[in-house]
């Protein structure tokens, strides 16, 4: 499906690259939704709508990163409103969507991982799998010769401003691919982070793609906002 949005520099080359392409605006959201660990969420930062909560029966304890994740939701249903969220804080920083039946169920101190094989799993995962990724983190990706350059180029930077996640739409997402975009807002603006995922066998979780031709991660200035679903 052909994406709507202009796309700019991407991700996967470097943080530092989008001044000249994406303009000091797109930097200064994007960039600055990784702050440093250790500060409060700004109570307006916070998303509204009900949030799921996890109990003693999380299977989470039963995978590490190092082995296959256990079975979770097997819905394919295209999602056409926001999921049920709980907002947690990932070790790196940023805030990410988790769920009980799409996960993470898996925190492994900077890798939280296993998330359902379904569109709803690809939507929690892409933005957490690249959070793990900015941490060091080289499970989020598939194993390719270009992991470890784009681990150093998606290395943690500081940031001011906490930028929210406003909403989402799923470009395409099967049982082995996805595509997931989010619409991000700053006081300064909005812009998109798009995300590739392949599904790992070996892992039986979502995993950035860096085997395919395209761009891991791409960015830019949103010129349609209602085309993403609310979430929040």
């Amino acid at each position: 499906m052909a994406n709507d949005n202009t796309e700019a520099s991407p991700l996967g080359r470097s943080w530092k690259l989008w001044g000249g392409v994406l303009g000091l605006i797109l930097v200064a959201i994007i960039i600055s939704f990784f702050i440093p660990p250790g500060k409060e969420v700004p109570a307006e930062s916070q998303p509204s709508h009900p949030q799921a909560t996890f109990d003693d029966q999380s299977p989470s304890a039963n995978a590490s990163k190092d082995e296959s994740c256990p079975s979770l939701s097997a819905d394919m249903t295209m999602p056409t409103k926001a999921p049920e969220t709980k907002w947690d804080r990932h070790p790196v920083g940023t805030v990410v969507p988790t769920s009980k039946d799409h996960g993470p169920v898996l925190k492994d101190g900077d890798f939280w991982g296993c998330y359902s094989r379904t569109p709803t799993g690809a939507l929690f995962a892409a933005i957490g799998l690249l959070s793990d990724a900015s941490a060091g983190e080289g499970a989020a990706t598939t194993d390719s010769p270009g992991r470890d350059a784009f681990i150093t180029q998606h290395a943690l930077k500081d940031g001011a401003e906490m930028p929210t996640i406003e909403g989402f739409r799923i470009i395409m997402a099967d049982d082995d691919n996805a595509v997931i975009e989010y619409s991000m807002k700053s006081s300064e603006a909005t812009a998109y982070v798009q995300v590739k995922l392949t599904w790992s066998e070996d892992a039986h979780d979502w995993r950035i793609d860096l085997e395919s031709q395209d761009e891991p991660v791409t960015s830019g200035q949103i010129t349609d906002q209602s085309s993403y679903i609310a979430w929040r």
